[in-house]
């Protein structure tokens, strides 16, 4: 499989190192960066505010030694390569394959000095999925491991179930998890059956996929962040991948998270955007915003 991703790498006019190491990098003061989605992107974030500088680096090592993290490993990289693809210029990553495994983080305490969140929208060509005003719920849920999923399930399933609003409603995000290293490790679920209470009174578009972690297309995802990005509004709990898309691509958030989970970002300087601690406050802003029972 080595010789098939280094071979992507130079399909895609990346560059790759094979005499390059981790220790060279963390030596050289480089940074190797983490490969979920929400992680690029507020890289990339923090390189369109002239915060950080290239190069950065990409360790193959993560996917060749880590088969069981993923079901799919090979459509994870293509997908991944796609996506820097379109926010940077090809000799700006480096690719290397070292088994010693270590991301830097440094990146991570600059991120309160983002003041321009759309900037990586000008990389993106939207286009507008519907004529009618929509807001968008979410289904990924990602907390912590020890977090009382089963209580925000409880909540959301109520909520749902006698929300009404004039709004189209659109369902968008897995609707299962898989079985994985990183899911189980997180204890990431979904609220996709709790979102369908939405039924019961709202006029809903349910989009969702049954499973996005095994089967990522990137044709798909930029769909995906057109509807984000003219939603009147994105609706979502926990953090990850639909938190960070949110706030990048969308024009406003209403979130439930927690304390722990916020991290560095200063939520001050994205427009619109509504973080709530505790799980009554946050259902209450929705119902205030787009609600009609007052419920």
């Amino acid at each position: 499989m080595s010789t098939y991703l280094t071979n992507l790498i130079k399909n895609a006019n990346f560059v790759y190192n094979n005499n390059i190491t981790t220790k060279k990098i963390i030596r050289q003061n480089g940074e190797i960066i983490q490969t979920g989605i929400g992680d690029i992107l507020l890289i990339f974030l923090l390189i369109n505010n002239n915060l950080l500088s290239y190069p950065l680096y990409f360790n193959l090592n993560i996917i060749l030694d880590n088969p069981n993290k993923l079901n799919n490993n090979i459509n994870f990289f293509e997908f991944k390569l796609q996506l820097l693809s379109k926010i940077c210029a090809n000799d700006k990553i480096i690719f290397y394959n070292d088994k010693k495994i270590l991301y830097t983080n440094k990146w991570l305490s600059k991120l309160s000095n983002i003041t321009n969140f759309s900037v990586i929208n000008s990389y993106f060509e939207f286009v507008k999925p519907f004529e009618y005003e929509y807001i968008v719920f979410h289904t990924k849920c990602r907390f912590t491991s020890n977090y009382n999923y089963a209580n925000l399930k409880q909540h959301i399933k109520i909520f749902c179930k006698n929300f009404k609003t004039n709004y189209k409603i659109i369902i968008l995000g897995e609707r299962h998890m898989p079985n994985n290293v990183e899911v189980d490790i997180h204890k990431i679920t979904t609220i996709y059956d709790e979102l369908l209470e939405l039924k019961s009174n709202n006029d809903v578009l349910d989009l969702s996929i049954d499973n996005i972690y095994d089967n990522l297309n990137f044709e798909n995802y930029c769909k995906d962040m057109s509807i984000i990005h003219y939603a009147k509004n994105n609706i979502l709990v926990g953090h990850g991948g639909q938190y960070c898309n949110s706030i990048i691509f969308g024009k406003g958030m209403i979130v439930y998270t927690l304390p722990i989970l916020l991290g560095n970002l200063n939520t001050s300087n994205i427009h619109n955007c509504y973080i709530y601690f505790d799980i009554e406050d946050f259902l209450k802003k929705i119902d205030t915003f787009y609600g009609l029972s007052g419920i």
